[in-house]
């Protein structure tokens, strides 16, 4: 019996070996860096035969975005993740909370609209971070004329 427990208490060790060896390195990435990126988002856009959406969106990896904003966006909410924020670049009004104003369903657990109804206003700026819970609505409104850059991070829910 001891045996066995000594067996199977090695090979549970193997696997966390194996596990913890085949795990990729980190990235980092300065916020000198994302603003190059940015600006070469920037760039793209202004010689895009695309129609303008208003973001554009490089993915860092699967959670992580880097995004550039010229106009407002849409009223949005995740039911299965957190967003966070982290400005580099420009200001926005974010308002959160309230009621998503004609809402559609554009994939499973998220939610988009034309406005956030009755929500509370929040300035933002070149450094400011933001927590979004999952499940509360937000929509980011840009300044007239003015362009927005922020690193998002989405934290899924256990």
């Amino acid at each position: 019996m001891i045996k066995l427990h000594l067996l199977i208490l090695a090979a549970m060790s193997l696997q966390v070996a194996t596990a913890i060896s085949q795990t990729s390195a980190a990235v980092a990435y300065t916020p000198d860096q994302l603003i190059q990126l940015a600006d070469q988002m920037r760039e793209q856009a202004k010689t895009s035969k695309e129609p303008p959406t208003g973001i554009l969106e490089k993915h860092l990896d699967i959670s992580t975005i880097l995004a550039f904003r010229d106009r407002d966006g849409k009223a949005e909410m995740h039911e299965q993740f957190q967003d966070v924020f982290v400005i580099l670049r420009g200001t926005a009004t974010l308002v959160t909370g309230g009621m998503i104003a004609s809402p559609t369903t554009t994939a499973p657990g998220e939610i988009r609209g034309v406005s956030v109804q009755q929500g509370v206003r929040k300035k933002l700026q070149e450094g400011d971070i933001v927590h979004i819970p999952a499940g509360v609505p937000h929509q980011l409104l840009l300044d007239s004329g003015g362009t927005f850059t922020y690193f998002v991070a989405k934290i899924p829910l256990k």
